[in-house]
């Protein structure tokens, strides 16, 4: 595992790598709104903590207030360093359940393996996130088109991180996403890393990833690439393992599930 620093360091990209609509400040806590899509662009960011006991309750109470005024639930994204450190304990005594159990992976791109290129297909490099993009994660992911329009406003939000989108083609037809932000950092964030299931096991994943590498070749010794699984998610796990991506930290969200 990394240390706290670091842990805080990812996580201060990830706020400019999936900016939400709105923000509120807390205490040092940051509080994010963006229509109910994606429980990161819509929970609280526990880096840093003002308050103390006296304040805490009033604070989580402001919390839950603030999401009912968007008809969200209140969650947390928490991680070893959250603050402070007794905020779980608190949580969990209101009524608060553990969800999403998710692993940061990562490592320099000089230490990845066996990357391998399929050339058989078309990949194209897009700037934006197109309709097609946005089809294809509507089709083959949990979340609808009108979720994936709402995500597609957050890349928009995007602008001072570099960002690029890959779509694989056979002929016309798509068969994979995938994204990368490139942060002022040099830290390589990948997400929406998908695959027609019939086009699987064809070294597709790794393509993509190759060509988004590419775009930044000139800085390529310096950058640091990292991603978020789901721990469920075995299989991609253990592909990202074979690449030489390392597990660097876990988070969850705690969530208030019902809605008072």
């Amino acid at each position: 595992m990394i240390s706290k620093n670091e842990v805080r360091l990812i996580q201060e990209t990830l706020l400019n790598t999936w900016p939400a609509k709105e923000f509120f400040f807390l205490n040092g806590w940051i509080l994010r709104f963006t229509n109910g899509v994606t429980s990161r662009a819509n929970s609280v960011l526990p880096l840093i903590y003002y308050g103390n006991k006296s304040t805490i309750d009033n604070d989580i109470e402001i919390v839950e207030n603030a999401y009912k005024l968007y008809g969200l639930p209140a969650i947390f994204t928490m991680h070893d360093y959250h603050e402070p450190k007794y905020l779980r304990e608190k949580l969990i005594e209101r009524g608060y359940e553990e969800i999403s159990l998710t692993t940061t992976m990562g490592a320099p791109i000089t230490n990845l393996s066996y990357l391998e290129f399929n050339s058989d297909y078309n990949y194209e490099i897009h700037n934006d996130r197109t309709i097609e993009f946005n089809e294809f994660l509507a089709k083959y992911s949990k979340r609808s088109i009108e979720e994936q329009y709402i995500i597609e406003e957050i890349c928009k939000r995007i602008k001072i991180p570099q960002k690029r989108f890959v779509l694989v083609k056979d002929g016309n037809k798509v068969i994979g996403t995938t994204m990368g932000v490139l942060s002022i950092n040099s830290s390589l964030y990948i997400a929406d890393v998908l695959v027609n299931p019939k086009y699987r096991r064809k070294k597709i994943a790794s393509s993509m990833l190759i060509n988004l590498i590419n775009e930044w070749a000139p800085y390529k010794r310096y950058i640091k690439i990292w991603l978020q699984v789901e721990i469920e998610n075995e299989i991609a796990i253990k592909f990202y393992d074979n690449l030489g991506l390392k597990r660097l930290f876990n988070y969850y969200y705690l969530q208030k599930l019902v809605i008072e």
